[in-house]
């Protein structure tokens, strides 16, 4: 392993190539954290970043996301955001993020696979069954018997739309 023990702190990022920044965003579950990326890029010769994937809705992943701009970014833009999967702490913050950096002379963009988009914005609404009593079932008939793990899974509702509350309307 390259960086031995060594990991990014929140809102900070550690280069591990030329042109390539890794960071750490926290969730609030078991797996505590995500890995994301950010790439030094140009689109029509104008210099930034480009991000892949986002972390989920939260304050405090907004929060090291602003410390990121702030001192991370080299006082560059995000030029596009590259989710690879439509699972909520990769494409929590894409609509965030992109509209944050967006303009009319330099939009930002989200680029991911129509699929994963158009999941990813039907989760969102909250007609999906991505939660409350449709998921305590699914998950009963694949094993899960506790019957406390069940009633917080029944709690929670729609929790994916907390964790991404929109998505954007356009894509690449």
């Amino acid at each position: 392993y390259p960086f031995d023990e060594t990991l990014p702190e929140r809102g900070r990022t550690l280069k591990v190539a030329p042109g390539v920044l890794w960071l750490r965003m926290p969730l609030p579950f078991a797996l505590d954290h995500i890995n994301l990326w950010l790439l030094r890029d140009e689109i029509d010769g104008r210099a930034g970043w480009t991000a892949v994937d986002c972390g989920i809705a939260s304050d405090v992943t907004r929060e090291d996301w602003e410390q990121v701009f702030a001192e991370e970014m080299e006082g560059l833009p995000l030029l596009r955001v590259i989710v690879t999967h439509m699972h909520p702490d990769h494409v929590g913050l894409a609509d965030w993020l992109t509209r944050r950096f967006d303009s009319a002379a330099y939009p930002c963009r989200l680029w991911m696979s129509a699929t994963d988009w158009n999941a990813a914005r039907m989760a969102t609404l909250r007609t999906t069954g991505v939660g409350g009593e449709a998921a305590a079932t699914y998950f009963s008939q694949h094993g899960v018997s506790d019957q406390a793990d069940l009633a917080r899974v029944r709690e929670r509702g729609n929790f994916y739309a907390a964790m991404v509350p929109a998505v954007p309307e356009r894509f690449r």
